[in-house]
C-alpha cells in the first residue's frame, strides 16, 4: 500500500517511545558535532589483525540528523539530547548582549498545577527565576500565538492548500507526516509557523532590528510543554545564516527542576510598560480562550468564519470518540464548515486512512500529537503515579481553562506589526515554513 507501514500502537497512554537503537550508521564526528553518544560493542569474533576499537571513542548523532531520519517519530524524555538542556543554558545565557526567554501558558498552567498556586503566581515565580540569572527578557508565547492564529484564518480563507487543513504547531505530528505520509499529509500542513518559530523571528529579527543588535548576539530560550521542540527550533528552515532563531528549548519538567533550588524573595514584579515584553512580569498569561488545551485554533476558525455569515447560524459538537471533537458550523440549515480537534496517534492514523479511501470531509483539523492536547505534552510536570498524574494533568487543565485572551496585548499586535513592516520590508517571509518528504527507506521502529 502506497504511504508507508502499518504502525502497531499497544500503550494505553498513547505516547510513543522511540527506540533506544539508532538506525542511523555509526560514524566518527568532528569537533563541532555533539550530542547523543552511542558507544559500539565489538564482535567477539573479530580477527586479531584488526585494529581494535577503543570504547571510549563515540560516535554522534545530532539534532539535525535526527530530523533527516526516518528511524524514530519522536522524541522522549528517554533520548539525550546534549545541546539544548538546562546546564547548557546556565552556561550561555550570560555570554549574550540580549537574552530571551519565551514561556508557553501550558508549561506555566503545569508548573502552577504541580505547585497548587494560580497562573499569576507562577508566572510571576517564573519571571523572578530567570530575572535573578540576568535574563534580560521573560515574555508570553501566546503573543506569537496571536499572529498564528491570524495567519492561520487567511491561509484558510485563500484555499491554496487542499482540504483538510492541519495546524502546524505540533512538530511531533509534523515529523510523523514527513517520515512516514509525506505525500499524502505535506500537502495539507499549514504554512504558518508555530507560536515558538513566529516568536523565535520577533526576537531574532522584529527585536534584533528595533534594539539595534546583531541577531549572534541575542540568546532566546523557549519553554515548552513538548520535548519535539527541540527538534522544531533545530530544523534549518528555522535559522537564518546560520543563526537559529530558538538556541535552545527548555521542557516544563527542566525548569520546575530548576525552580526546586530556588527561593523567591519580595515582590519581583517589574515595573516597566505593559507590552508584550513585560505581561508576564506582571503575572499575566495569555489564554486562548476558546475551551482548548492546545491554542484555540479549530475554535478560532469556527468563530472567525461564523462572523462572515450572514443566515441563521446553528453549531453542533460532538465527541463520539475520545480526544476527537467534530465542530459542525450551519448556515441556514446547509453545513458551512466542519473543524475538528484531533489529538493522539490513535485518532491521527484513523484519520489518515480517512484520507487514504477518500473519506475525509473535514476542512480543517487542530492536530496534537499528545491525548489530550499540549497541557499533556510529554515535557511537562509528570506524577509518579498513574493517579498523581491524573489528577496534576486535571489540574493543569483547570489553570489553563481559567486564561482569557488580553485585549490590550492583542491591540499591542498591531502595533508590533506596523513597525516590523517598517524595519523590514521582508517580514512576511519569517512567518511562513515549508515542509520535507524524507525518504524512508528504514524500517520505524515505535
Amino acid at each position: 500500500m502506497e504511504g508507508g507501514g502499518i504502525i502497531h500502537i499497544s500503550n494505553i497512554s498513547d505516547f510513543i517511545v522511540p527506540s533506544q537503537e539508532c538506525i542511523l550508521s555509526l560514524r566518527k564526528s568532528g569537533p563541532s558535532e555533539s550530542n547523543v553518544a552511542i558507544h559500539k560493542k565489538p564482535e567477539r569474533d573479530e580477527k586479531s589483525s584488526k585494529k581494535p576499537r577503543s570504547l571510549d571513542n563515540k560516535v554522534t548523532v545530532s539534532l539535525n540528523d535526527c530530523l533527516a531520519c526516518s528511524g524514530c517519530i519522536t522524541s522522549a524524555e528517554t533520548v539525550l539530547i546534549q545541546e539544548q538542556s538546562s546546564e547548557v543554558f546556565l552556561s550561555s545565557v550570560g555570554k549574550y548582549t540580549l537574552s530571551v526567554v519565551t514561556i508557553a501558558p501550558q508549561s506555566i498552567a503545569s508548573i502552577a498545577a504541580k505547585r497548587r498556586i494560580d497562573s499569576c503566581e507562577a508566572a510571576s515565580l517564573l519571571f523572578s527565576f530567570f530575572d535573578s540569572l540576568g535574563v534580560t527578557y521573560v515574555i508570553d508565547a501566546g503573543f506569537a500565538r496571536y499572529l498564528t492564529l491570524s495567519l492561520s484564518f487567511e491561509e484558510f480563507l485563500e484555499s491554496a492548500l487542499p482540504k483538510p487543513i492541519f495546524t502546524s504547531s505540533c512538530p511531533g505530528f509534523v515529523c510523523y507526516a514527513e517520515k512516514t505520509q509525506g505525500k499524502l499529509l505535506t500537502p495539507h500542513i499549514s504554512r504558518v509557523r508555530s507560536p515558538q518559530a513566529i516568536m523565535g523571528s520577533l526576537v531574532k529579527d522584529y527585536l534584533s532590528r528595533s534594539l539595534d543588535i546583531s541577531p549572534e548576539k541575542i540568546y532566546h530560550v523557549s519553554v515548552m510543554p513538548c520535548y519535539d521542540k527541540k527538534l522544531e527550533a533545530s530544523r534549518s528552515d528555522f535559522s537564518k545564516s546560520g543563526i537559529r532563531q530558538v538556541d535552545c528549548v527548555l521542557s516544563t519538567a527542566e525548569v520546575n527542576a530548576m525552580l526546586d533550588g530556588y527561593e523567591k524573595h519580595g515582590n519581583s514584579k517589574a515595573n516597566g510598560p505593559f507590552d508584550w515584553l513585560h505581561s508576564l512580569s506582571r503575572g499575566l498569561v495569555i489564554g486562548s480562550g476558546h475551551g482548548s488545551t492546545s491554542g484555540g485554533y479549530a475554535e478560532y476558525i469556527v468563530g472567525r468564519f461564523q462572523e462572515r455569515l450572514s443566515g441563521k447560524i446553528s453549531v453542533s459538537r460532538s465527541k463520539t470518540v475520545k480526544n476527537l471533537e467534530i465542530i459542525e458550523v450551519f448556515e441556514d440549515d446547509c453545513l458551512r464548515l466542519t473543524a475538528v480537534k484531533c489529538y493522539g496517534f490513535r485518532n491521527i492514523q484513523n484519520l489518515v486512512q480517512k484520507m487514504r479511501r477518500g473519506k475525509c470531509a473535514f476542512d480543517y483539523v487542530e492536530i496534537m500529537a499528545c491525548p489530550s492536547g499540549c497541557v499533556n505534552g510529554g515535557g511537562q510536570v509528570r506524577g509518579e503515579t498513574r493517579q498523581v498524574r491524573d489528577e496534576l494533568l486535571r489540574r493543569t487543565e483547570d489553570v489553563y481553562g481559567e486564561l482569557r485572551p488580553v485585549e490590550e496585548l492583542e491591540r499591542e499586535l498591531y502595533r508590533v506589526v506596523d513597525e516590523w513592516k517598517s524595519l523590514n520590508m521582508d517580514w512576511r517571509e519569517s512567518l511562513f515554513t515549508s515542509y520535507h518528504i524524507i525518504d524512508t527507506d528504514s524500517d520505524l521502529r515505535w
